[in-house]
């Protein structure tokens, strides 16, 4: 597959699964054991922790949507840059935050590991909250 099929793809990933909510879109983007990596650990392989990690994003920011900024990609990897919106369902607050992932290609140009960072820090600013109290969104 080529760089810039992995971009489309990845591209894919935060417009069609984030963004729209598209869960099948999951299942074809990823192999059925892609290893998460989270700060913090690791989530359970494949799309299911994908599912699980935008239900809980969603119970935190019911409106929830993240823009693509900037992918690259080159080999069998891809890293995307996205701002992420959203109104915190507690407080009302809207947080605007940076979220980056590096994801590696496997068979059929699947992704089979996942790497993903969100600016928690950012996030706890925006919302006077503390770091620990948003670790159930990552």
């Amino acid at each position: 597959m080529s760089p810039e099929d992995l971009g489309i793809r990845a591209h894919r990933l935060v417009e069609e699964v984030l963004n729209q909510g598209d869960l099948a879109v999951a299942d074809e983007l990823m192999t059925p054991t892609c290893v998460h990596h989270v700060p913090g650990g690791e989530l359970t392989p494949g799309p299911a922790s994908l599912r699980d990690v935008l239900s809980r994003t969603l119970r935190i920011f019911p409106d929830f949507h993240a823009i693509v900024e900037d992918v690259f990609a080159a080999g069998d990897q891809v890293a995307l840059r996205a701002t992420a919106y959203g109104t915190h369902a507690a407080t009302g607050r809207p947080a605007e935050f940076t979220v980056l992932q590096i994801l590696r290609a496997g068979p059929g140009g699947r992704f089979a590991e996942h790497w993903c960072s969100a600016d928690v820090l950012t996030v706890s600013r925006q919302l006077s909250t503390t770091v620990p109290a948003l670790r159930q969104v990552i």
